[in-house]
């Protein structure tokens, strides 16, 4: 792809540290492998220009270098997916722009660039664009031409509330990029799909947990 068509700047936020991802029973190890599948898949992505993460965690922070990422410190850690969204939009610059959540590791490039480009289609006549998770409910992408054409509304039922604002829903067939991970159900759907290496490591430690976790019988 030639440099004139590496439009998009992809901001991903990315909580880090020891208390992410506690609800799928892991380590904070699991939550790093999740976003680091994740980024990586994003840095290669065709037509990504350049890529903000947005995050408080140090480790996360210097991991995310290494992969090539601009990092932007949370303005109010601790203040939600949505205020960190916000930081990330305003250091983009004045370009095509894409917001992805940080816990989508079996995606692959091809799938970001292929939504991507329907993202741009779709904008010849949205205000901005979304990409549903998984369930349909919330959202896993959502793009604009500009930072401020879009209105971030993440949380339950986010999907609807941006179609309120003004967003096209695109329901693209394109499943590794739509699971994200909130539960061990989840995870164990990442791994069929095809998760990244980072987090097939780890998956032993999740299940390990489990395992220990499981009450005695009477």
């Amino acid at each position: 792809m030639s440099p004139r068509r590496r439009r998009w700047t992809v901001v991903v936020p990315l909580k880090g540290g020891p208390g992410a991802k506690s609800r799928l029973g892991g380590t904070p190890g699991l939550a790093a492998a999740l976003a680091l599948d994740t980024l990586e898949a994003v840095v290669g992505a065709p037509g990504v220009r350049s890529v903000v993460v947005v995050t408080s965690d140090d480790g996360t922070a210097a991991h995310a270098r290494l992969l090539g990422a601009r990092v932007v410190g949370e303005s109010a850690p601790g203040a939600g997916l949505l205020a960190a969204v916000k930081d990330g939009l305003a250091a983009a610059p004045d370009e095509h722009v894409a917001v992805l959540l940080g816990d989508l590791p079996a995606l692959r490039p091809a799938d970001l660039g292929a939504a991507l480009e329907a993202c741009r289609r779709a904008l010849r006549d949205a205000a901005f664009a979304l990409v549903p998770d998984a369930e349909g409910t919330g959202s896993v992408l959502l793009a604009g031409r500009r930072p401020g054409d879009l209105d971030p509304a993440f949380g339950p039922g986010s999907a609807a509330e941006h179609v309120r604002r003004g967003a096209v829903r695109l329901d693209l067939d394109l499943p590794r990029l739509r699971r994200d991970v909130d539960t061990p159900a989840d995870l164990g759907a990442v791994l069929a799909l095809g998760a990244g290496p980072r987090t097939r490591a780890c998956t032993d430690d999740v299940q390990s947990h489990a395992v220990l976790s499981r009450p005695e019988p009477s």
